[in-house]
C-alpha cells in the first residue's frame, strides 16, 4: 500500500483520530499541570498543549471536510467524513471549556 493510497482511506476517519489525539493531549497536559501537581506547572505549558491540541482538532476537521465536500466520494465515506468532523466541534469545546475553568477557578500560579 503506497502513501497516496493510506493517507486517501485516512482522510474520512482524520476527524476522530487527530480529534482524539488533540483533545487526548491537551487534557493529560492541562489536568496534570493545573490540578495534578501546581508546583510543576505553568500557565504558558497549558496554553502551549491548548494550541497544539485545538492545531490537531483542526487539521482533523479539515482533512475530513474536504472529503465530506467532495462530490466523487461514496455515501459511507461522506458519512464518516461528516461524523468525524462533528466530533471535532465536541472536541474543541472539550479543550476549550476545560482551558477557561483553569484560567478562571482557583489558580495554582498564584
Amino acid at each position: 500500500m503506497n502513501g497516496e493510497r493510506a493517507r486517501d482511506r485516512f482522510m474520512p476517519w482524520a476527524g476522530l483520530a487527530l480529534g482524539t489525539l488533540g483533545a487526548g493531549l491537551a487534557h493529560q497536559i492541562g489536568s496534570d499541570s493545573t490540578f495534578q501537581d501546581c508546583r510543576v506547572g505553568s500557565p504558558r505549558v497549558v496554553i502551549i498543549a491548548v494550541a497544539v491540541g485545538l492545531v490537531l482538532v483542526a487539521l482533523g476537521a479539515l482533512g475530513s471536510w474536504r472529503v465530506y465536500g467532495a462530490d466523487s466520494e461514496t455515501p459511507a465515506r461522506r458519512m464518516i467524513a461528516l461524523v468525524s468532523t462533528m466530533a471535532c466541534a465536541i472536541y474543541a469545546m472539550a479543550i476549550i471549556l476545560p482551558f477557561i475553568a483553569a484560567l478562571v477557578i482557583p489558580r495554582c500560579w498564584q
